[in-house]
């Protein structure tokens, strides 16, 4: 089944830090002004996707379990 792409369908544009790789920031807009919003991230030094909403919840998801492991790591070293 081949999936058509409207311009006016909701995504989400998500800021990504370079430095841990963590999702800062979400922006829910049409596709066809994704590409603004992604090109603002990029200009003040954020890696930017643009990504429908159940990719955005499969990323914050594993981004969840990862943060989770981390503090479970650091709390045993304490």
């Amino acid at each position: 089944m081949e999936m058509k792409l409207v311009n006016n369908e909701p995504v989400a544009v998500i800021a990504i830090d370079k430095g841990t790789g963590y999702i800062e920031t979400v922006t829910s807009c049409d596709r066809e002004d994704a590409w603004k919003y992604a090109k603002h991230y990029r200009s003040i030094g954020y890696k930017a996707r643009i990504v429908e909403y159940d990719t955005l919840e499969q990323l914050l998801e594993n981004e969840r379990i990862e943060r989770s492991a981390q503090r479970r790591y650091e709390q045993s070293m304490i």
